[in-house]
């Protein structure tokens, strides 16, 4: 009897354990088939918030109804030695749809702010806060804080967002840069709600020997197994915006905004380097709306739609959140019509649950 019933326990823990395989296989490939649940979105970067016909088209065409709007900066005065807000947004529209405010606050700022002055910063970034949407009749939901932060400021700032997140009263997000990603142990995590990850400006754009500061796999290659395990859900943004770098005897000279490779291959005075995206200047001239001398260097930089594609799929593979907003940066007719439309439909489609 007791080798009978020795046996018999045996079959009843064997067919338990096929039984949780089964499950836990199942429960598996249930996830693994979700697809994200998408919400498209736009930033809005600029002064004047005033989008042009194509752009409010665009927006539609594109079932786009929610945007990020850079409502202002806040900077260190050297002169004053005070935080001080700047370049506040003018709407001379409405906008519709899902408006997020959005907060640029430089490092500098915070590296030279007092810890007791932080109170005082987050009462009058909320005010201003408070002050633009009531006077443009937008009510907002979420407000997001877009900064460089470093581990000499991680605390300062960690307790701004405390700050603010108890003032506004709603939920907060933050942009989140893919150094910040890796390195968790020494940039710490921001007490908010979400994260949104930031996938352009990857390398040093003051380098003339960076390839192309807005993205560079090789570069982004560097962070992106982190993003799977970082502690925040998170959103994602990407690049559509284009520009070409100048550069005098190897240093930093100038940004030129929309300035394509195309446009500088048609260029005389400029020669083709090795490598497409470099071109140096043969003469003395003036073009783009500045002066050149010869041996400038002009690096064009831009993420083509092949690019974009690819990295959309890989990182929605790596966030482990199953909803999230994915934007583009920015909303600009001049640089929407240098992707082509479906790039843009592919790009925002919004799968559901299933």
């Amino acid at each position: 009897m007791g080798k009978l019933n020795d046996v018999r326990l045996y079959v009843v823990v064997f067919i338990l354990l096929c039984l949780n395989n089964i499950a836990c296989k199942s429960s598996s490939s249930h996830t693994d088939d979700l697809e994200k649940q998408i919400t498209s979105a736009f930033y809005h970067w600029k002064v004047a918030y005033n989008p042009t016909r194509s752009e409010v088209r665009e927006l539609k065409r594109l079932t786009v109804n929610k945007l990020y709007v850079h409502f202002f900066d806040v900077d260190w005065d050297a002169r004053t030695r005070q935080p001080v807000p700047k370049a506040f947004v003018q709407f001379q529209q409405k906008p519709v749809g899902t408006i997020v405010p959005v907060v640029f606050i430089t490092n500098r700022t915070l590296m030279n702010v007092s810890p007791n002055g932080l109170p005082e910063l987050a009462t009058h970034i909320t005010q201003a806060i408070k002050r633009i949407s009531q006077k443009s009749g937008l009510a907002f939901s979420e407000v997001q804080v877009d900064c460089d932060w470093s581990t000499s400021t991680r605390d300062r700032y960690f307790r701004l967002l405390t700050l603010l997140k108890n003032r506004l009263n709603c939920p907060l997000s933050a942009t989140i840069r893919l150094h910040q990603i890796k390195y968790t142990d020494q940039t710490g995590i921001p007490p908010v709600t979400r994260g949104m990850l930031m996938l352009y400006n990857v390398d040093d754009w003051k380098r003339a020997d960076t390839r192309n500061s807005i993205y560079d796999p090789d570069v982004a290659n560097q962070y992106l197994s982190f993003v799977s395990t970082y502690p925040l859900p998170l959103d994602l943004v990407m690049p559509l915006f284009r520009w070409t770098i100048v550069y005098r005897n190897n240093r930093f000279l100038i940004f030129l905004t929309n300035l394509d490779r195309q446009t500088l291959a048609k260029s005389h005075f400029l020669a083709p380097q090795s490598d497409s995206t470099r071109f140096v200047a043969t003469r003395d001239t003036s073009a783009f709306g500045i002066a050149i001398r010869r041996g400038d260097l002009f690096r064009s930089e831009a993420v083509p739609s092949d690019r974009l594609l690819q990295e959309k799929a890989r990182l929605l593979n790596q966030i482990s959140n199953q909803r999230l907003t994915f934007a583009l940066y920015h909303l600009d007719s001049t640089i929407l019509s240098s992707y082509p439309r479906e790039t843009l439909q592919t790009l925002l489609q919004s799968p559901k649950l299933p």
